[in-house]
């Protein structure tokens, strides 16, 4: 069988298959001035354009707010160690090789400083 360079894809156009063929519509990028004139005629064209650009551009600010918030609003963590344990264990020796080990629990505190 011949490759015509099409193929099957459900539930679609022939015109859309067509401008999906290899070779037929080639990526580039912008030239200056393209970008607001695909816009201008996506607005004047396709049902709901401009509403969808404005929500992901509010969306965008949003999120870019609540980053700006979050950067600011984040304290500098105070660097600590704790270098004693909080709970203990005591350890009795029972009959024969059993041990029983409870938790105690102790006073502890952090440091500021880093200790070994």
């Amino acid at each position: 069988m011949a490759y015509s360079g099409f193929t099957w894809a459900p539930m679609i156009s022939v015109t859309a298959t067509k401008y999906q063929r290899h070779g037929y519509v080639e990526k580039r990028a912008f030239l200056p001035g393209e970008r607001r004139s695909a816009a201008r005629e996506m607005e004047s064209t396709v049902k709901g354009y401009r509403e969808l650009r404005q929500e992901l551009a509010d969306s965008r600010k949003m999120i870019r707010e609540q980053e700006q918030d979050r950067r600011s609003t984040v304290e500098k963590t105070i660097q600590t160690s704790f270098y004693k344990s909080p709970v203990g264990t005591r350890t009795q020796k029972g009959s024969g090789a059993i041990f029983y080990s409870d938790t105690v629990g102790r006073t502890s505190h952090f440091s500021a400083t880093k200790r070994i």
